[in-house]
């Protein structure tokens, strides 16, 4: 069967690993793209439900969500919500390991199932579908990289992230390459510690290694960790910090991404 025609761009945020900031970088790429003017559609795909505690006016809202649906308990309009900085969230939702495991059978059963769940969204063309995934490979990320248009693939600068790259090209060969829409699949340093030479070194590698496939570094600063705790994105709690900075860069040069050779939109900080 075909698979689902989309005509909105569709972004995955992939992690090899866990630990590496995935969700953090998925709510912050987010909001950045809200504040260029875009429409974001932040859809949490991993059982961990964490998109929530980065984008959520209301958390105890969250525990319907993706799950919820496709448990019958609620229907799309009901499990989306509100964000911050205008993205729209859909999260997992709240559920069991039993149910877990059913969910994840039905997801390898119906391969196109997340293709034919967002043309059925029917999203005004202009939206970005921003997809967060669980570490590693799983049926969510499968789903993803079915549909996605472009791949940021977060890694931190040390050896291990390095090592997993190979991993995701794999998983991206088999599952993008060779669709007309598929733009590309990118790096995104998180983390980054001018300070050390490990990660100095390994961020040289990183650059050698990846070229143009570099989207960019978001340099290790406090008012990250301030702002979840802030229960906001770190643009509005630090606007001026060095991450807030960073991901402005990043979220620039994904609309660079999805649409060369420029974008109109322009990324202001709040």
């Amino acid at each position: 069967m075909a698979q689902a025609l989309l005509t909105m761009p569709v972004v995955a945020v992939i992690g090899a690993k866990g630990g590496v900031g995935k969700t953090t970088v998925a709510a912050n790429l987010g909001t950045s793209l809200a504040d260029a003017g875009q429409a974001v559609l932040a859809i949490d795909l991993d059982p961990q439900n964490a998109l929530r505690f980065h984008l959520a006016l209301d958390r105890t809202a969250c525990e319907c969500g993706l799950a919820g649906v496709l448990a019958g308990r609620a229907n799309w309009a009901q499990a989306m919500q509100p964000g911050r900085g205008g993205v729209v969230l859909l999260p997992f939702g709240a559920i069991d390991d039993e149910h877990q495991i059913d969910l994840e059978r039905q997801l390898a059963d119906h391969p196109g199932w997340l293709a034919e769940t967002l043309a059925r969204f029917q999203l005004p063309p202009e939206t970005v579908v921003l997809l967060d995934t669980p570490p590693g490979p799983s049926v969510y990320l499968q789903q993803a990289l079915r549909v996605a248009q472009l791949g940021v693939v977060t890694v931190l600068p040390d050896a291990g992230s390095f090592a997993t790259l190979p991993l995701v090209d794999r998983m991206v060969d088999k599952y993008c390459r060779g669709r007309p829409d598929f733009i590309a699949s990118v790096c995104l340093v998180n983390q980054v510690d001018a300070s050390k030479r490990l990660n100095r070194d390994v961020l040289q590698a990183l650059r050698h290694e990846l070229g143009d496939r570099l989207l960019g570094v978001v340099h290790q600063d406090q008012a990250v960790c301030e702002a979840l705790a802030s229960a906001t994105d770190v643009g509005r709690y630090a606007p001026f910090s060095q991450a807030a900075d960073d991901f402005v860069q990043c979220a620039r040069q994904v609309l660079r991404r999805l649409a060369p050779p420029a974008h109109p939109a322009e990324i202001r900080r709040p």
